[in-house]
């Protein structure tokens, strides 16, 4: 449904915390710019999501009925009941959070089964039919992403500066290959790379998380913070879990020494770590994260 409407902001409705974080790792996997709010969060860490929602850092917002009391956003395109609301005037403030300051918007919901029966008592209670349809096919999908894909291409067209792109499709043309097969075969690459999933894209930046001298499962992170900087172990424990959101205990092995430190986690939450902790701070003093090169 995503790639049916292409919303550039959109929040996602689920009924419980835990739902919202399945999806939440679900989304990204599929290489969608999303992140929960819920009452787990912290004040500071709800009002870092809603940041990045309004800049459009994170295009997704997925959250719960009461974190969602918050959220006031005049450019959400589109609302999407992930579950059905459990009382019918929550629905009425979630499709509220689409079409605000006279801006159009979409609201989609998920029904199946005894959900259609919830579905018809919501309609009486807002005194109005919500429109049925199928949830697309795999051809559906493929159908609308290439149609989105030729509008990206004429716009790229129309807003023109491509001078600088001619030179290699000369050396092609003069190697023999047709301006046909060229284009073909740069749609291919394009398309190609969009539907990579982003550990298939990132593979570059997860190399870099290997061979860091880091335990097995682990690894190593540097940091340009140490002892004369008055930082302790329980300083790196309480910023990198506050601040990434990951349970102290899951941090490994901390080394401080006088101008910089070694901080080891779970090698599946390296890249977390370091995008939270980059430009962040401990003690007062910016912090620059990267990974450790081998002992």
């Amino acid at each position: 449904m995503l790639h049916l409407y292409d919303p550039k902001l959109s929040v996602v409705f689920c009924n419980t915390k835990k739902k919202v974080d399945e999806l939440v790792v679900e989304l990204q996997s599929r290489g969608f710019f999303a992140d929960a709010i819920h009452g787990d969060l912290k004040q500071n860490q709800r009002d870092k999501v809603m940041g990045k929602f309004r800049k459009g850092i994170i295009q997704i917002l997925v959250a719960t009925d009461v974190a969602a009391r918050g959220i006031d956003v005049d450019d959400v395109e589109a609302v999407f009941n992930y579950d059905l609301p459990q009382f019918d005037e929550y629905y009425v403030h979630r499709i509220g959070r689409t079409g605000r300051a006279g801006r159009s918007g979409i609201a989609v919901t998920f029904a199946s089964g005894k959900g259609i029966q919830k579905l018809r008592e919501i309609e009486r209670y807002i005194k109005m039919k919500v429109a049925k349809e199928k949830v697309p096919s795999k051809e559906d999908i493929d159908k609308i992403k290439m149609d989105n894909f030729i509008e990206s291409v004429k716009e790229t067209i129309n807003e023109g500066e491509l001078e600088n792109y001619y030179t290699p499709l000369k050396v092609l043309a003069k190697e023999g290959f047709k301006e046909s097969t060229i284009a073909a075969a740069l749609l291919k690459m394009c398309i190609e790379y969009k539907d990579k999933k982003p550990e298939e894209v990132q593979v570059t930046a997860e190399e870099e998380l290997e061979n860091t001298g880091a335990e097995v499962g682990m690894v190593r992170l540097f940091m340009n913070v140490g002892r004369k900087h008055k930082a302790e172990t329980r300083d790196f424990v309480g910023t990198i879990a506050r601040e990434a959101d990951i349970r102290g205990k899951e941090i490994g092995k901390i080394d401080i020494y006088d101008k910089y430190s070694f901080v080891e986690v779970p090698k599946e939450l390296g890249r977390k770590v370091i995008t939270a902790m980059d430009g962040n701070s401990i003690k007062g003093f910016k912090v620059s994260v990267e990974p450790a090169n081998k002992r």
